[in-house]
Formats: structure tokens, C-alpha cells, sequence
């Protein structure tokens, strides 16, 4: 249920080009009405907010039952596009970890911001376990090592096959070439569908790791956790999801051990324009 605020509504009409799926219709000046969105479609809207958001007087409310961060955009200033760039380009994937571990105060001040991730129609399928534990995750770590030695004896064609051996031998070696001595992992699930809860996830993840240098953090993608949990039963069963979720992708993080101090060089950019 969307609300409409009469007294304070100009009849615009941006809420009406702005929401998605075209659920609001406009409203009647000569009789002052307002813009509205039939009862009957309120099992349709998506509760992406669109309207609220773009509506330029604060005119419309949304009714559904969700969480609202408390922010206010009145004296807020937009990033300008140097900064923003130097913080984008800033960013590393972090394999290097000290000690400390992140408070569960700060994680969930990272998933406040990561919530808001976009998904497909809005259906914010992403769910989240958080391995706080370093222990937790050195098992983790040891029970990827363990599928990747079953990987490499068994007779199954696997380019990964070729990198396994050194992998195993640099953590009979003392390190870890699977989660990095990260002290956390975030690990992001869904139900086990054909929609695209996996893209959505990842771009979760990425919100993760774009927000995370913002409080002294660091992350990295955690691949060989993700691949050995879509079929290793032990590790499978250490996870412990919900019946009918899967793992759709991992990151490792804490605090970086070093400092970034420079801005590395990348390829040119390849675009074709018509």
C-alpha cells in the first residue's frame, strides 16, 4: 500500500514515470486529485520505492511492513565523480589480514547499506551467513582442502585439477590459499531456483566489498568455498542452511594488513559505440 499526501502533492506526475512496472495512474488537476495506485494492484507492486524516492515534495509514504534506514537527504551532498572514481579505483582485493576481529556492530552497519543492494523486481531473494568465528572458518578452510584432495584423486576431468597440488601443499605448509587468514567470512544463499538469485547475490557481494574499504576493511572473493559447497556433503552439512537454500557466492574479509598507497594501471577501456 502506497500513501499519497494531497496537501502536499503538485500533481507532477513523477511517480507515475518512475515506477517500474507502471502501477501508478495519473491524477486529475481540475478535480485535485492526486496520483493513486488502484487496491488492486498492491499485490503486484514490487515495494522498490521508486515513487517515495523520486517524489520531489515528500508526498507519498510507503505502508508495507519493511525497514527504513533513518537518513536524511535535505543537507546531504552528492559524492562528486573525482572522489567517487579515486574511491572506486582504490579498491583491492584484500589476501593479507591482520588479528583483529570486526566488531558484529560494524558487519551489520555494512549490511545495513548492503540490504539495498538492487534484484530482479525488487524480491531481495539474498540471505546471509556471517562465519564470525575465526575457527569457523579455518574449518571451512580445512574442509575446501579436503574436496580438493577427493577432486584430484578422483578420475573426473577438472581444469582445476592443475592448480590443486600446490594449493594443497601450501597449506600442509602452514598457509591458507583458501580463505587467506581472513578472520570472517560472509557467505550469501538463496533458495535453489532458475531465477537469477545467483546474479542478484553477487551483486550484493560487490556492494560488500565496495562498502567495506569505507570502514577499514578489506575483502575478497572466496571461489574455491563457493564451488566446494555446491557438492562436498561435509561442507555442505558444517554450513548449515536452511532445506532448500544453496550457496550462491563467498567473500573473506577483515582488516587489511597493509596500507593501499597507489593506483595500479589497467587495459584501456574496449567500447564499441553505435
Amino acid at each position: 500500500m502506497i500513501s499519497f499526501d494531497s496537501q502536499l502533492c503538485t500533481n507532477c506526475g513523477t511517480c507515475v514515470v518512475t515506477c517500474p512496472l507502471g502501477l501508478i495512474l495519473e491524477g486529475d488537476k481540475a478535480s485535485e486529485r492526486t496520483p493513486f495506485m488502484p487496491d488492486n494492484l498492491d499485490a503486484v507492486c514490487a515495494k522498490c520505492g521508486s515513487c517515495e524516492a523520486f517524489c520531489p515534495e515528500g508526498a507519498i509514504s510507503s505502508l508495507f511492513d519493511t525497514s527504513y534506514s533513518k537518513v536524511s537527504l535535505k543537507d546531504f551532498r552528492d559524492i562528486g565523480p573525482e572522489q567517487l572514481g579515486i574511491y572506486m579505483r582504490k579498491r583491492r582485493s584484500v589476501r593479507n589480514y591482520s588479528y583483529e576481529l570486526v566488531s558484529k556492530e560494524k558487519i551489520e552497519r555494512i549490511m545495513d547499506i548492503v540490504r539495498y543492494a538492487p534484484s530482479g523486481v525488487n524480491s531481495q531473494p539474498v540471505k546471509w551467513l556471517i562465519v564470525h568465528n575465526p575457527e569457523k572458518v579455518r574449518k571451512i578452510t580445512s574442509l575446501t582442502i579436503e574436496w580438493m584432495q577427493g577432486l584430484l584423486e578422483s578420475d573426473d576431468e577438472n581444469p582445476m585439477k592443475m592448480m590443486i597440488p600446490t594449493l594443497i601443499s601450501a597449506y600442509e605448509n602452514g598457509k591458507d590459499p583458501i580463505c587467506r587468514g581472513a578472520p570472517h567470512l560472509a557467505i550469501a544463499y538463496t533458495v535453489n531456483s532458475q531465477y537469477i538469485d545467483s546474479t542478484d547475490s553477487v551483486i550484493a557481494l560487490t556492494w560488500f566489498e565496495l562498502a567495506a574499504p569505507a570502514f577499514g576493511l578489506g575483502a575478497c572473493w572466496a571461489g574455491f568455498v563457493k564451488i566446494a559447497s555446491i557438492s562436498y556433503q561435509p561442507l555442505i552439512d558444517e554450513l548449515n542452511l536452511p532445506p532448500g537454500h544453496v550457496v550462491r557466492h563467498a567473500m573473506m574479509f577483515g582488516y587489511p594488513r597493509y596500507d593501499v598507497h597507489s593506483i595500479p594501471g589497467r587495459n584501456p577501456v574496449d567500447i564499441k559505440w553505435k
